[in-house]
C-alpha cells in the first residue's frame, strides 16, 4: 500500500513526547521546570549550543539541495511520503526563523508554533561520530608505504534487480559478488587500480570506515580522497566481532579501544580486518569542504548520517545527546549535554534503520579523539512544517 502524505498530529502531544524522551538526557530539575512553565517563551524547548553562523550555513546547504531535487520526488519519513515541495517548505521556514528572531526564547517559540515534531525511531537513538582523518600516503609504492587505496574498479558493476541495486562482476559468463575485502588483499585482483599507498593497514581501516580524509604526501602537500564506491558486500562490525569474542567489553569497544587492540595484536590483524566483507574505493576528492552522500557539503557539528530510507536527506533535526569533552592528549575529561540542530546529509553503511545517527564533527586530533569515543544514547526529532490541510498542490 503506497505511504500516505505526510498531516501533522496534535501539536501539544508531539510536544510532550519530546518532554518525556528528553526527560530521560536531561537533569531532572532542568525538564520539571520546561514541563512545569505557563507560557510558551518558557517552554524553551529548542536550545542550541553552537553558533548561528554553523546553523545559517548547514540550512542553506539544505535549502540548495532540496533546490536540485524533482519538484514530484517524495521521500519517506517512517509510515509517511514526504513530498519535496513540505521540505523544501519546511527549510525556507526554518531559515527565515533563525533570521528574524534575535533570541533562542523567540526561535523556540516559533518553531512550536510552525513545525511538527516527529521522533526518529521509538524515541531513543544510539549517536556515534564520525571525522575526517590526516593520513600519510605516498603515490609510488616505496616502502613503508605499501598498503594501497584502490580506485573504483572498471570490472564492478552496479544492476538494478527487482527495484534494489545490487554490486557485482561477471564471472564464467554469470553475474557474482564483488570480491570481498578478504580477496582483494590476499588475491590481489585490483593489481594497476592503486589510487595510492598508506603506511599503516590500521589507518586505511580507519578512512575505510570515514568515507574521506586528508592525505599527507611523501612531499609535505596534502590531497583529499573522497568515498566512490564499494564492493557491495554488507558491513560487520569488528567491534561487535571483538565484543562477542570477549577481546573487548562493550565500553571498550570505541574507536580508540578497537585501534589499541589491534595494534597489540598484530598476528590478529588480518583476521579480524578480514571480518569485515566491504571494501571502500575511493578518488581524488576537491579541496574544501567534504561533501555527504547527497553530494552537499559537511557542517561540523550540524551534518549527519542516517539512513535515507526512513529519514530523508534535506530534512532539518533537533538532536539531544552528549558529548566527551577531551584535553591535548585526547584523554576524557567529562562529558557535557548536546543539544543542536542537525541536517542530515550523509549516509553510511553501517547508519540502518530510524535509531541510528553519526554526527560529523570535522577535521584535526580533536574531532578524531572525540569522534572515537562518542557512543551515546539520545533523541532525534524531524521538524516539518505545520500544514492543516495537508500538503499543497505544489508539493
Amino acid at each position: 500500500m503506497r505511504n500516505r502524505p505526510l498531516r501533522p498530529s496534535s501539536p501539544d502531544a508531539v510536544i510532550m513526547l519530546l518532554l518525556v524522551v528528553v526527560s530521560s538526557l536531561l537533569p531532572p530539575n532542568a525538564i520539571i521546570r520546561a514541563a512545569e512553565s505557563t507560557t510558551t517563551d518558557e517552554q524553551l524547548l529548542f536550545t542550541d549550543d553552537l553558533d548561528r553562523q554553523s546553523l545559517l550555513q548547514a540550512a542553506r546547504r539544505q535549502a540548495e539541495y532540496l533546490r536540485r531535487m524533482p519538484g514530484d520526488r517524495s521521500f519517506n519519513l517512517g509510515t509517511h511520503a514526504v513530498p519535496t515541495g513540505l521540505l523544501r517548505r519546511s527549510i525556507a521556514s526554518f531559515i527565515e526563523i533563525i533570521e528574524q528572531e534575535p533570541s533562542l526564547q523567540g526561535i523556540s517559540r516559533r518553531l512550536q508554533e510552525d513545525f511538527l515534531l516527529l521522533p526518529a525511531g521509538t524515541g531513543e537513538i544510539l549517536v556515534t561520530g564520525y571525522f575526517q582523518p590526516l593520513i600519510d600516503g605516498s603515490l609510488e609504492p616505496i616502502p613503508p608505504f605499501i598498503h594501497p587505496l584502490y580506485r573504483l574498479p572498471p570490472d564492478l558493476i552496479a544492476r538494478d534487480i527487482g527495484g534494489a541495486t545490487s554490486i557485482g562482476r561477471f564471472c564464467d559468463g554469470r553475474f557474482a559478488p564483488y570480491w570481498s575485502r578478504e580477496e582483494i588483499e590476499t588475491r590481489l585482483p585490483l593489481a594497476g587500480n592503486e589510487l595510492l599507498y598508506l603506511d599503516d593497514p590500521i589507518a586505511s581501516f580507519i578512512l575505510h570506515i570515514q568515507g574521506s580524509g586528508i592525505i599527507r604526501l611523501r612531499d609535505g602537500s596534502c590531497r583529499s580522497v573522497r568515498f566512490a564506491g564499494s564492493n557491495g558486500r554488507p558491513y560487520r562490525s569488528i567491534g561487535r566481532l571483538l565484543v562477542a569474542e570477549g577481546r573487548l567489553t562493550l565500553e571498550q569497544a570505541t574507536l580508540p579501544g578497537i585501534v589499541d587492540y589491534l595494534r597489540a595484536h598484530p598476528g590478529e590483524l588480518r583476521r579480524i580486518l578480514h571480518a569485515n566483507p566491504r571494501f571502500i574505493f575511493f578518488d581524488w576528492g576537491e579541496a574544501g569542504a567534504v561533501k555527504g552522500s547527497g553530494n552537499i557539503a559537511l557542517t561540523a557539528g550540524r551534518s549527519v548520517a542516517v539512513d535515507p530510507s526512513v529519514i530523508p536527506l534535506g530534512t532539518v533535526a533537533f538532536l539531544k545527546t552528549r558529548q566527551p569533552v577531551v584535553d591535548r592528549d585526547g584523554q576524557l575529561r567529562r562529558w557535557r549535554p548536546l543539544d543542536r540542530f542537525v541536517f542530515p546529509q550523509d549516509s553510511g553503511a553501517a547508519i540502518r534503520g530510524d535509531s541510528r545517527v553519526d554526527l560529523f564533527l570535522g577535521d584535526g586530533e580533536a574531532a578524531r579523539h572525540v569522534a572515537g569515543l562518542m557512543r551515546e544514547k539520545g533523541a532525534l526529532f524531524i521538524l516539518v512544517k505545520k500544514s492543516a490541510s495537508g500538503p499543497r498542490e505544489d508539493d
